[in-house]
This record gives C-alpha cells, sequence and structure tokens, in this order.
C-alpha cells in the first residue's frame, strides 16, 4: 500500500510540470537521440551516398524535393556532416534559450528534413521518427496557438496507435496462433545465431513450444493500441495511455528488436501534461 501511495505522489508531481519543463525534457531527449544517432550511423553523413532514393507519398518529400534540399544537403559528406552539426547546434541553443521559439522552429524543421532524407537514402520508411514532430510540434507556438497545436499533436498520437491496432485487426494477423512466435524468430535470427545460448534464445524456444502464450502478446498489444481511440473522448485515462506508450515500447525493443524507443516515448508527455493548470505560463 505505501508503494502504491509512493507511486500516485510521482505521478502527481509529473502531471504539475510546467510547459517549459515539458519542452526541457523533449528538446533534451531529441538531443541525446540526434548524438546516439550520429554516433550509431543514423548521421546523413553516414548514408548521404546511398544508392536508394525513397520518395513518399506525401507532400513533404515533394516540397525538399523540389527546392532542391536533397541536393543541397546531400551534395557531400562535408555538406551531410554539417547539417548533422547544424541540427544537433540548434537543438542546443533551444535548450539554452528556452522561452525563444525561434531555434524550437528551426530544430523543427531541420528534424523534418532529417526525416525525409534518412528516409530517402535508407531506402524505406523510418516511420518512428514522426514522434519526434509530434512532441516537439506544440512548442514551436506561443500562448494563443500553443494550446491547440498541444491537443492537435496528442490526438494525432492517439490516431496513429489507433490505427497501428486497426490495422493488425483488420488484416487479421490475430487469426493465426503461431504468427507472433513466427516473427519473433525471424526478428532474433541473426542474434540467435551468435548468441545460442542467451536468454533471448530460451524465450524464442518458449514461444515456438507454446505458440498460445505469444499469441496472447499480440492480442494485447493489439487491444492497447486499440485502446487509444478513449484518447479522442475523455482525458481521464492519459496518465495510463502516456504509460502504456512506455511499456508497449520497451517489450516491442526487446521482444520485437524493434529500436523505436526514443522517437516514441517522447510522445508521453502529450498525455501527462494538464494543459488547463499550466498553458497561461507560456
Amino acid at each position: 500500500m505505501e508503494n502504491y501511495f509512493q507511486v500516485r505522489q510521482l505521478l502527481n508531481k509529473i502531471s504539475t510540470l510546467d510547459f517549459f519543463s515539458y519542452k526541457r525534457i523533449v528538446l533534451l531527449v531529441l538531443l541525446l537521440a540526434m548524438i546516439w544517432f550520429n554516433y550509431s550511423g543514423m548521421g546523413l553523413h553516414h548514408v548521404w551516398n546511398s544508392p536508394f532514393d525513397f520518395k513518399g507519398a506525401d507532400f513533404t518529400y515533394f516540397l525538399v524535393y523540389k527546392l532542391g534540399l536533397n541536393r543541397l544537403v546531400l551534395h557531400s559528406y562535408t555538406s551531410a556532416m554539417f547539417f548533422d552539426v547544424l541540427l544537433i547546434f540548434s537543438l542546443i541553443m533551444a535548450l539554452i534559450w528556452i522561452k525563444n521559439k525561434f531555434f524550437v522552429i528551426v530544430s523543427a524543421v531541420l528534424m523534418l528534413i532529417y526525416h525525409i532524407l534518412l528516409n530517402a537514402k535508407m531506402g524505406y520508411h523510418a516511420h518512428h521518427l514522426f514522434g519526434f514532430h509530434f512532441a516537439l510540434f506544440p512548442f514551436c507556438f506561443g500562448a494563443i496557438n500553443a494550446l491547440p497545436a498541444f491537443y492537435l499533436s496528442r490526438y494525432l498520437a492517439c490516431l496513429t496507435y489507433f490505427f497501428a491496432g486497426f490495422f493488425k485487426l483488420y488484416h487479421k494477423g490475430w487469426s493465426v496462433i503461431g504468427s507472433f512466435s513466427e516473427i519473433f524468430q525471424n526478428q532474433h535470427a541473426a542474434y540467435f545465431y551468435f548468441h545460442p545460448n542467451s536468454f533471448l534464445k530460451h524465450i524464442g524456444h518458449f514461444l515456438n513450444t507454446y505458440p498460445a502464450i505469444g499469441f496472447m502478446l499480440y492480442l494485447s498489444a493489439m487491444l492497447l493500441q486499440l485502446s487509444f481511440i478513449l484518447g479522442f473522448f475523455t482525458r481521464r485515462f492519459d496518465k495510463v495511455l502516456a504509460f502504456s506508450i512506455l511499456g508497449f515500447h520497451l517489450m516491442d525493443w526487446y521482444l520485437m528488436n524493434l529500436g523505436v524507443f526514443m522517437g516514441m516515448t517522447v510522445m508521453m508527455w502529450l498525455f501527462l501534461f494538464k494543459p488547463q493548470r499550466n498553458i497561461s505560463t507560456i
């Protein structure tokens, strides 16, 4: 019981953080993520001369290519490196001048260009980076427009998770009991080869032996994603939805080998912030 009240106290403290506290947290997460991406080979200077040239079917790709930003940024290793450094620098400046929207807007634009060009040169859509855009979007506005921007980002996050669950339901991924167990084996095939005695390998063996357990995990994930429809009608369950994001992506990271943790969990603030208390302080 004592632990329960301690958790409740912590959640109440998180809920009463003001707009700029969340802004600092989001910017710091984005800064650390971009430093990590550049360290681990996801900077544009790592992929600038990739033979791939994927173009998404939306106006942001059209705009970037129409303006020639792809040729400008990816002209050479040096230009791509300069862009990566510029993005990190803009996030640092946004953190230092926390009440100045200029550097946040610059960071948001550069982050979008980074996302589009990374997709293009990797040859597929790195969809998890949209969490950065949703989380950063409300901070690009002043007091009058910040609240509508906040709610728009929150609704977009709810919509994204809901449709992730809906398409699992619609395409009947739940109809094959062994589907999760088989996907698990495919996701970790290389790891299992080099680490045949790992704990993860034992989990894979267990799921192969008892595919119904994997099916229950898949079904639970689908229902959790579908539950985000509640966010359209009430904020009563926002804390639950926030920590559902955390739990879902921790499990996704470990069980499905999908390293989208930082890009998605940063959206938790959209479900923890209480604008009716704090929006006037922007």
